[in-house]
């Protein structure tokens, strides 16, 4: 029997990985105003990028997410001072109570597979969703379609190429019954009425053959809905069985509302971050301090703005290496294992977790069957707030008794330091954290030292 499905086709397209720049008559400067995404310009030896930053354009410093910074012979990579114990050593079991008694989100080892896998590819599907009193603007898709593209490139980045994303999308609006105010939303939530009237509006003319996840976007001039609306395979949607389609049982969505759309905000942080629990990563972020809810030392929690998992509008939207190395992202070899008990002095260089260039990318210092201290070498990426320099390293714990949403990793600041403002990135206080050249801290009886920072960073670790 034929049906509108058969006559009415999505457009289906893999997006682009590379963008090509030109040259912008004005200098580039970090946080400075461009006219066009993509654009690239080289001033003063640094390397820029025009990318969109909420609603504006901004140049960011460019980083060579392939293979790594070019070194001169003082900047050559050379190997620790003393030997690994073994990554196996430091693949802490999850004693959390969530793992326990959920088996979902992950605070450590082993890995689960449960929804999305560590690798491979994965089709995704944007489809744009109105209303009779909230008809959507013309060309939904390129409304977006540089988020999209973005969204793909965090993946690439963080998963060193394990992960690929592959968009499918619906290039008109889907009208849904009634009024957009039967859905109206204030705060985040998974009440997922929207999605489920969204997916049956959508099932005759859109083919969810393959769909991992679908992605709802709305007019731009809504307020109705304010924050998001997302499901999971291991939430409410998904023990209710989510949603069947002709072609597929869809257990994952995202909605975002207007929130997104204000200045310093970004789509494609809120797709990342909510993309990551699919895998399953957990909030970093201290979940009584939503929303003002508790007065929290650090807004936000222990991590701060440091992970895309901690703050999807933080300052530094990349994910910490103890993340990627429960995923596999970061392999065995690109982890410096010890424990406590067989710690002497050491020195190693780390290489910037962003970069693919050879070398280690964490040191992790096992002090019991369930904590350990971590150090990372960060640089600024394009995926950052361009007004934010973190380059550095950090130092933080990770207890895997901690379950998602309750602090997992707490970050170490050298002695003094407190909460500092970054401006520009429509964020509150974070915690001054970063280690420069010099920079020192101690914790859980082991002492860290960034001794000097380029192309890597070389760091002591002693007890």
């Amino acid at each position: 029997m034929f049906t509108r499905k058969m006559f009415i086709t999505a457009v289906s397209f893999s997006v682009l990985l590379s963008v090509i720049g030109t040259q912008s008559s004005s200098a580039a400067s970090a946080g400075g105003r461009c006219s066009k995404v993509g654009l690239t310009q080289r001033t003063k030896g640094v390397s820029f990028t025009c990318v969109k930053n909420g609603k504006s354009l901004r140049w960011t410093r460019t980083t060579n997410k392939k293979s790594g910074p070019a070194t001169s012979a003082g900047d050559a990579y050379v190997q620790p001072t003393q030997s690994s114990d073994g990554a196996d050593l430091c693949k802490l079991r999850d004693q959390s109570a969530q793992r326990l008694q959920f088996q979902a989100l992950v605070a450590g080892f082993p890995t689960l597979e449960k929804n999305f896998e560590k690798s491979g590819s994965f089709k995704v599907a944007f489809i744009p969703i109105d209303f009779s009193d909230q008809i959507g603007e013309s060309d939904p898709v390129g409304r977006y379609r540089d988020q999209m593209k973005i969204f793909v490139d965090y993946y690439d980045m963080v998963s060193e190429g394990r992960v690929k994303f592959i968009w499918s999308t619906h290039n008109s609006w889907v009208r849904l019954p009634g009024s957009i105010s039967a859905y109206s939303l204030a705060r985040s939530n998974d009440n997922y009425s929207i999605a489920t009237a969204a997916m049956s509006a959508a099932d005759p003319v859109f083919d969810f053959s393959g769909v991992r996840s679908v992605y709802f976007v709305l007019p731009k001039a809504q307020t109705a809905i304010r924050e998001s609306v997302q499901g999971f395979l291991h939430g409410p949607f998904g023990s209710s069985g989510g949603f069947q389609t002709a072609e597929a049982r869809i257990f994952n969505f995202a909605l975002a509302g207007n929130y997104f759309d204000q200045p310093n905000k970004s789509v494609w942080s809120y797709w990342a971050h909510e993309t990551g629990h699919m895998f399953p990563l957990p909030d970093l972020y201290d979940q009584t301090g939503q929303w003002g809810a508790v007065a929290l030392p650090i807004p936000g929690g222990p991590f701060s703005g440091f992970d895309m998992m901690a703050s999807q509008d933080g300052p530094s939207r990349t994910l910490s290496s103890w993340l990627r190395f429960i995923q596999g992202w970061i392999s065995d070899s690109q982890v410096f294992c010890k424990s406590i008990e067989s710690l002497t002095s050491l020195q190693i260089m780390l290489n910037p977790i962003n970069n693919r260039s050879p070398g280690f990318k964490s040191v992790m210092v096992r002090t019991s069957d369930s904590r350990l201290v971590v150090v990372e070498s960060r640089r600024t990426s394009i995926f950052d707030c361009p007004t934010a320099s973190r380059n550095g390293i950090i130092v933080y714990t990770v207890d895997t008794r901690i379950s998602h949403g309750e602090g997992i990793q707490r970050l170490v600041a050298p002695a003094g330091r407190g909460l500092v403002n970054e401006y520009g990135c429509g964020v509150p206080p974070q915690y001054d954290a970063i280690l420069k050249s010099g920079d020192s801290v101690s914790v859980d009886g082991i002492n860290v030292r960034l001794v000097k920072s380029g192309v890597y960073d070389t760091v002591e670790v002693s007890k």
